[in-house]
């Protein structure tokens, strides 16, 4: 796209948004600073949107791009999250790499919400929403990120949703890889805590992790035991059987098991 400067005004109005509305604006905040009646204001609005300057993020919210760089958020992508759905948090490997623990790069911001939504691309960033049941819907805290309030799991509970909500071998290993080499950073009894209200198949794989890695997994056993149901990991020819989880695993976890 060809590079078109803003005009004077309109680099005037941005500016001011920035200041006095933050990085993410509506239609109103911009139309109160354009000064002009609706549909000229939609048209300026609109033309600053064709360029580059304004990224609509849904129907009358746009984020400012980088005055200095046009196309680019002005702010992080975890910003947008609770923008476009207010009652939905941040977890999965996103929230990991928050915490500092997941390097690589990601361009799928997948995140927990209570009701189902499509995906919606901005900026290269792609935004998911796993739906999720009322009583599992716990275990964040709200962050500012640049100006906005953003909802991210607690590092404890993006690692249960990882399990709960992305059961998998792929998931299964990346959570058992975290609790080996980030433990001094996880709070066990919190996790614990947490575990204890998941589900039943996540108590098992969590207390079947937990006891690869040494860690503390009484106070799930205790609550599973007497469970006479049988779990699974995934769907794999080469499934092993742990009879204390009551669970089938894939034989590439039996290298973990001590």
């Amino acid at each position: 796209m060809k590079r078109i400067s803003l005009t004077p005004v309109e680099l005037e109005v941005l500016e001011t948004a920035m200041i006095e509305f933050g990085a993410v604006v509506s239609f109103d905040q911009l139309r109160s600073l354009l000064d002009e009646d609706v549909q000229y204001s939609r048209i300026r609005i609109s033309k600053l949107v064709k360029q580059g300057w304004l990224k609509r993020i849904k129907k009358g919210v746009f984020v400012i791009s980088d005055l200095s760089t046009r196309g680019k958020l002005s702010i992080s992508p975890n910003a947008i999250v609770n923008v476009l759905v207010e009652e939905a948090y941040i977890s999965f490997e996103m929230a990991l790499q928050y915490y500092g623990l997941y390097d690589q790069l990601l361009t799928n911001i997948n995140s927990v919400a209570l009701k189902q939504y499509k995906a919606t691309v901005i900026d290269g960033y792609t935004y998911t929403f796993t739906k999720t049941q009322q009583r599992f819907f716990y275990g964040w805290d709200v962050q500012r990120i640049d100006g906005q309030l953003v909802k991210i799991a607690s590092l404890e509970k993006a690692l249960i949703d990882l399990i709960q909500l992305h059961r998998g071998r792929y998931s299964t290993d990346l959570v058992l890889e975290k609790l080996d080499t980030f433990r001094d950073d996880i709070d066990q009894e919190k996790l614990i805590d947490f575990v204890l209200k998941a589900n039943l198949t996540t108590q098992r794989i969590l207390g079947f992790l937990l006891d690869c890695v040494g860690m503390k997994s009484d106070r799930i056993y205790s609550a599973v035991e007497n469970r006479r149901s049988v779990s699974s990991i995934s769907n794999s020819e080469n499934n092993m059987y742990n009879h204390k989880w009551k669970i089938y695993y894939d034989q590439h976890f039996e290298k973990y098991i001590h």
